[in-house]
């Protein structure tokens, strides 16, 4: 049995959306920790600073490719992660990470309820 291409078409939203937040989590936590020093030397901070970033790049894409749903919230939370990661530990904005995180937050549980339609078949 095949699943229906409105169902389909929702479930891959909603993975791409919470895939996209779990991939800015993890970046969020590069910062956190190459701002505490927390890696042993420069190079290993770089290297995870840039292993973060393509994750989130890429997760960001899927969401980015079709203009529909939070795509704006999405480019705001990249956004934050940036001001993040230029950041030194007293610098840190984590308000605002919090609050564009939950914007996006929103934004998607709002975009997957008008699109989910009547389940009830």
């Amino acid at each position: 049995m095949s699943t229906p291409f409105p169902l389909a078409l929702y479930l891959a939203r909603r993975d791409a959306f919470a895939a996209f937040l779990s991939a800015a989590d993890q970046e969020s936590s590069v910062c956190y920790w190459e701002a505490e020093g927390r890696y042993g030397t420069p190079e290993a901070a770089t290297a995870a600073r840039d292993e973060a970033y393509a994750v989130t790049r890429d997760a960001c894409n899927l969401i980015t490719v079709e203009p529909t749903g939070p795509h704006k919230e999405a480019q705001a939370l990249v956004e934050q992660l940036r001001h993040l990661g230029r950041a030194g530990t007293e610098e840190q904005d984590w308000v605002s990470f919090k609050k564009a995180r939950e914007v996006f937050i929103e934004a998607a549980r709002g975009y997957l309820k008008e699109t989910q339609g009547d389940r009830s078949y």
